[in-house]
């Protein structure tokens, strides 16, 4: 017997009524925004441009534990940038090995770099209760990888859209080369330096 849970996508299941708000919102407007909508993150996002995410962690440890001012902080400083994404088109298991290997329990979902929805490891695992064996041995795989990764091993990161660490751009073509998330333009001038 086939289980159908392999067979569905993020579309399926994703939330399409995402809360954003611009870059320069105020911490103290975001956390308004979400207590009043009762939710754990919002998308920061330059009209339709996902720039990236903030949530209720980023606030407690980027925010209070620093002593900074709510209504002065914007959200650009404080959001987690790139934003890690997903396309509707992804398998659900594929989706909770982006989380899985980001640490992180909800993703954004993009279709042609416009946010089309979200999607929590909640959600995933309501549709889904046997990928936590998936959840599982992806973050023992983690581990094994993290113990023994060389430098040569930087190739296999998931590259995740967002803005470029060097030139500022958006791209959905982003890699992590010595802890800079470079484009393909970006990482080819780098490589030429070498």
């Amino acid at each position: 017997m086939s289980n159908p849970t392999h067979s569905m996508f993020v579309r399926d299941i994703m939330a399409v009524n995402v809360v954003s708000m611009p870059p320069d919102a105020s911490i103290f407007e975001v956390s308004k925004a979400m207590a009043k909508m009762d939710i754990g993150s919002v998308i920061i996002a330059d009209k339709d441009r996902p720039l990236g995410i903030i949530t209720e962690s980023d606030i407690v440890r980027r925010v209070i534990v620093g002593e900074k001012d709510t209504k002065t902080t914007t959200a650009s400083e404080v959001m987690s940038s790139p934003i890690i994404h997903v396309e509707p088109g992804t398998g659900l298991t594929d989706a909770m090995r982006v989380m899985a290997k980001s640490n992180i329990r909800r993703v954004a979902v993009l279709k042609n770099n416009t946010l089309a929805g979200i999607i929590t490891s909640r959600d995933l695992l309501r549709w889904s209760p046997e990928l936590i064996d998936i959840l599982v041995e992806s973050l023992r795989l983690k581990d094994e990888v993290a113990s023994s990764r060389t430098a040569d091993v930087d190739d296999d990161l998931i590259a995740y859209g967002g803005d470029c660490s060097s030139c500022g751009e958006y791209s959905t073509d982003l890699v992590l080369e010595d802890g800079e998330y470079l484009c393909e333009s970006c990482r080819e001038g780098w490589e030429d330096t070498d």
